[in-house]
């Protein structure tokens, strides 16, 4: 990596904790600069890194500046959580076509399908149910935004990188975790669990271009 590439990584590792800091303090104004700062850190990291694939890396782009969009919906005052989602699904779509910019490795790909669609049979009924009582209108559209999201997890595993895996599963139980929390039941630590994973993920899947 270039020394540039190094500096983006430590400011974002450090807007990352102060955005940490921010949930865990229940302050909202540093919540509001930090959480958007730490994806264009990584926009920033993912374009100055020497990538062993450039076309990859482009796809990884696209996918966090729509990572970044999303976040602002979620993060508005508004509840704008059905365009946040749809911000989401074109992320993970453009994850998607990163990781399946790579030969094919086809013994990660099964063992990640096993672990998103076991993850999936123990966290989504819950949600369903709550949503089929609470919010009926926003059933079919988790379900497909879950579907796209297995896919990128079996992807992930597809490029037989257990780093862009590892990422990969770690951003899907951070919005695991986000949909429970905001729809069957808060957890008093669930905030800060979702944004430690979620940064975790991140960052894991733009090192995964490294390899």
């Amino acid at each position: 990596m270039t020394g540039l590439a190094w500096l983006a990584l430590a400011v974002t590792a450090v807007l990352a904790l102060a955005e940490w800091f921010a949930v865990a303090a229940s302050r909202r104004g540093l919540e509001y600069v930090a959480k958007p700062a730490v994806m264009v850190g990584l926009i920033a990291f993912a374009i100055l890194l020497h990538p062993a694939d450039s076309i990859e890396r482009t796809f990884f782009v696209v996918a966090l500046t729509f990572g970044l969009i999303s976040d602002i919906f979620l993060m508005l005052p508004r509840d704008m959580f059905l365009l946040g989602l749809v911000a989401a699904l074109v992320e993970h779509l453009a994850y998607i076509a990163g990781f399946n910019h790579r030969p094919l490795q086809a013994a990660l790909l099964a063992v990640a399908a096993v672990i998103a669609l076991v993850s999936v049979a123990v966290i989504l009924p819950p949600v369903i149910r709550a949503l089929r009582k609470n919010q009926p209108a926003l059933v079919w559209p988790v379900v497909a935004y879950v579907t796209v999201f297995v896919i990128m997890v079996s992807s992930s595993g597809s490029t037989g990188s257990l780093v862009a895996l590892a990422g990969a599963l770690l951003f899907f139980y951070s919005d695991g975790l986000l949909a429970w929390n905001r729809f069957v039941k808060p957890l008093s630590w669930g905030r800060l669990g979702n944004i430690v994973l979620y940064h975790t993920g991140q960052a894991l899947i733009v090192l995964s271009l490294l390899s």
